[in-house]
C-alpha cells in the first residue's frame, strides 16, 4: 500500500525553494549593478569608493539658488488659494516679482 502524499508539506517546500531563488536572484542583481557601477567609474577615471566631484557653484548659480529657495520658502507658508497667482507671476516675470507678491499676500 502506497503512503499518502502530504500536498501541504510539498507546497511549503516548493514555496520555500522559490523564495530562496528569488532572494538569490535579487542578490545577483545587486552584485551585477555594483559591478556595472564600478566599471563605469573606472572608465570615467574615478577610483573605487571615491564619490564623483561636484562642479563648483558660480556666483550666478549661488544667487539663482538663493532666490529659488526664498521663493519656495514663501510658497510653503502661503495659503493654497494664492499659489496659482504667485506661480503664474513667477513664470511670466521671474522670481523677484513673485517673491514681492508672495510677501504682500502673506501680510
Amino acid at each position: 500500500m502506497a503512503r499518502p502524499i502530504d500536498t501541504n508539506a510539498a507546497a511549503r517546500r516548493i514555496s520555500g525553494h522559490l523564495n530562496a531563488l528569488v532572494r538569490d536572484l535579487n542578490t545577483l542583481t545587486r552584485g551585477l549593478q555594483n559591478a556595472a557601477k564600478l566599471a563605469a567609474q573606472k572608465s570615467a577615471g574615478l577610483r573605487a569608493g571615491q564619490p564623483a566631484r561636484r562642479r563648483a557653484l558660480t556666483a550666478k548659480d549661488h544667487a539663482r539658488l538663493k532666490l529659488q529657495g526664498e521663493y519656495l520658502g514663501l510658497m510653503r507658508h502661503l495659503p493654497k488659494s494664492h499659489h496659482a497667482r504667485v506661480k503664474a507671476l513667477r513664470a511670466k516675470r521671474g522670481y523677484p516679482p513673485a517673491i514681492k507678491l508672495a510677501r504682500k499676500l502673506m501680510a
